[in-house]
């Protein structure tokens, strides 16, 4: 494949779970201020595609927590994640995911 064939190729919107959810939130999971720890489930997650993304594509992620809330024993804390393109700033992707915190065995 030539580098004038990958004009017309577009990845699929699920793509954007490699650089998002698994990339975006490894330093929420071990943060000792929110009391994260790794006894959890991904609850929920939905993506924005503001334009297709494509191979070349150069983007700049920022995660960022929307909401953490507690319900009954478990935390629930959504994770959203702008990605915008890197040389003119416009939005690409917004990626918003829910996750289950449980509580630790000692704390059970």
């Amino acid at each position: 494949m030539y580098a004038d064939d990958t004009a017309d190729i577009v990845a699929p919107p699920t793509f954007a779970a490699c650089f998002t959810v698994i990339r975006g939130g490894v330093d929420l999971f071990d943060d000792p201020e929110l009391g994260a720890h790794r006894s959890l489930v991904h609850g929920s997650q939905e993506y924005e595609c503001h334009r297709p993304l494509r191979p070349g594509d150069v983007l700049v992620c920022t995660p960022w927590i929307t909401d953490l809330v507690n319900r009954g024993r478990n935390d629930f804390l959504t994770l959203q994640v702008d990605c915008v393109d890197a040389d003119r700033g416009e939005p690409a992707v917004t990626s918003r995911g829910t996750f289950i915190f449980f509580p630790d065995a000692e704390e059970s």
